[in-house]
């Protein structure tokens, strides 16, 4: 019987046929996609034989053939499915070109390419609140409308930009603006009729009022490209000269991160936590516009329990929804509406924990510093370079030195800089008179790295296909992060901005340039980078504020 089981026809073939196919994707999918996103293809192929291998030896070692074979399908398929995980975590490997497995995905994709047809040059897929927008045909008036909505987003997306502008430049044109890395990049320039077109045709695709021009409007769409979707808002307002649009990729998926991924250092961390766990007073978060504020403010309410605590924001738009979280959209449109009528409001509804996104005005300032700061978090954000100056900035809209004091138990301020490209940065050995610049002890580094923006292709000079020349790929927050305690909050209600600074700076926490160097010294950014997220922060040291008096009552 042994015998028989041996020289059965059908178990080898049956044996090879999961095995050819397991290899014919190793080897004309998987390596080639290996080599062009820059993966280590020796590694992955030397991973993929060794799995190989265990098939085979599970095969010959099984007691029966009915064990041996799945063990040998199970085996060859997890190196697949591992292979197909790693690489779409992978930073180097866009969005839009991410493998999907979803069954509802591929067949919308069909119909996409039967649409397709109608309108060979038509790549992308864009669906509304209303579904898909169906390709006009070549000859319709539209197409060429439809082309050209497309080529922003395609040049948007391949060039990994986060956000892209349309606005006019002149009376006569509208220029396209893609945000790159946290850098403005100029695009393609229409005719002013084309510009408002193109405005309306996102308009309509997001399913907003087309004909309304004046009113700040906001919806969603999604592109579909290459087996997957990304979410685009569109934000449209008047503007000087006329209309203006904003459009930001995978807004929600921008504020998902945890707080230890935001970019802070360990010292940070613990001093953060600290913050965060004495559940008292107000925080401040400030950063520049674009700068990363709401990431931060979303990441520090998910270190709050929502299910045990009242945890409550108040946003002019929610980029996303925290479980467990209220998020309270404020409408200035509405009859009446105040923002800091709005915040009084819920405050008074005794939340534990409340974020105020956004701090427009000094009645807001007021209210905020008037809620009960021992049974009540609040966390305020706030447009500022530094921690020093967001303080500044919190005083005179209060106009009350002694409230602030009384009121103020931490500070927290961020600046957003770039990520060198591991696929072509630059070794150097530094001179001794950099690293004293640094404030780094010479001899203590041994190397940085500078931006490169090239590779070395068959021993030929040619353009990172990672970072497409830029020499970064990414964006990472440095922080100020200070706990403010009895003795900072006097100083604070005196008006002593030089002693707070000096009490700060004992703390021996690290500044957001000191944080940048750490960054650098790491590999993960260059000096160049450093400088120029802090050279506006190069400024005088503060100077004793005048008194102020406190608001009538």
């Amino acid at each position: 019987m042994q015998g028989l089981f041996l020289i059965s026809p059908w178990k080898p073939i049956l044996m090879l046929l999961p095995f050819l196919g397991w290899a014919w994707v190793v080897s004309t999918i998987y390596d080639k996609d290996a080599a062009r996103w820059y993966f280590k293809r020796k590694a992955w192929n030397l991973g993929h034989v060794a799995a190989g291998c265990a098939a085979l030896v599970a095969m010959a070692l099984s007691p029966s053939f009915w064990i041996g074979w799945p063990v040998l399908m199970l085996i060859l398929a997890g190196d697949l499915v591992v292979y197909a995980m790693l690489r779409n975590k992978d930073d180097r490997v866009p969005e839009h070109h991410r493998w999907s497995f979803d069954l509802s995905k591929m067949r919308e994709r069909s119909e996409q390419r039967k649409a397709a047809k109608v309108a060979k040059n038509v790549e992308l897929g864009i669906r509304g609140p209303a579904g898909i927008l169906r390709p006009p045909a070549k000859e319709a008036p539209e197409y060429q409308l439809r082309l050209t909505a497309e080529s922003v987003l395609i040049d948007a997306l391949d060039g990994r930009a986060a956000r892209f502008e349309i606005r006019p430049v002149d009376q006569q044109h509208y220029g396209v603006v893609y945000t790159v890395d946290g850098v403005p990049q100029a695009g393609a320039q229409l005719p002013q009729r084309d510009g408002v077109e193109l405005i309306n045709f996102y308009k309509s695709a997001a399913g907003l009022d087309v004909q309304d021009v004046r009113r700040k409007q906001q919806g969603d769409f999604g592109v579909e490209r290459a087996g997957g979707q990304i979410p685009v808002r569109v934000t449209t307002s008047g503007a000087s000269g006329g209309l203006m649009l904003r459009g930001q990729f995978d807004p929600e998926g921008a504020v998902k991160l945890q707080l230890e991924e935001l970019g802070l250092l360990p010292d940070q961390i613990e001093e953060m936590t600290r913050i965060i766990d004495e559940g008292q007073g107000i925080v401040l978060l400030g950063a520049p516009p674009f700068g990363g504020r709401t990431t931060t403010m979303y990441a520090i309410l998910r270190s709050h329990d929502a299910y045990t605590t009242n945890v409550q924001t108040i946003e002019l738009e929610p980029v996303g929804m925290i479980e467990g979280v209220r998020h309270n959209k404020f409408d200035p449109l509405e009859d009446g509406a105040e923002y800091s009528t709005t915040v009084r409001s819920i405050l008074r509804r005794d939340p534990d924990v409340i974020a105020v996104a956004e701090l427009p005005d000094a009645a807001t300032a007021v209210e905020v510093t008037r809620a009960d700061q021992e049974r009540t978090r609040v966390y305020v954000g706030l447009k500022a370079e530094n921690s020093l100056m967001a303080i500044q900035a919190f005083m005179k809209a209060v106009n009350d030195a002694s409230a602030v004091g009384n009121a103020l138990h931490g500070v927290v301020a961020q600046k957003l800089l770039r990520r060198l490209c591991t696929n072509c940065r630059v070794e150097y050995q530094p001179t001794p008179e950099m690293l004293k610049k640094l404030g780094v002890k010479p001899g203590t580094v041994n190397k940085l790295f500078r931006k490169g923006g090239q590779v070395l292709v068959k021993n030929k000079p040619d353009t990172c296909p990672m970072c497409q020349g830029s020499g970064y790929f990414g964006q990472e927050a440095v922080f100020e992060v200070f706990q403010i305690g009895r003795e900072e909050r006097a100083m604070i209600a005196k008006q002593d901005l030089v002693g707070l600074r000096s009490a700060l700076q004992k703390k021996r926490l690290p500044s957001i340039q000191e944080a940048a160097i750490r960054k650098a010294i790491g590999g993960v950014t260059s000096v160049e980078e450093v400088a120029r997220i802090t050279a506006t922060a190069q400024r005088k040291p503060p100077q004793q504020a005048k008194p102020t008096a406190a608001p009538a009552s």
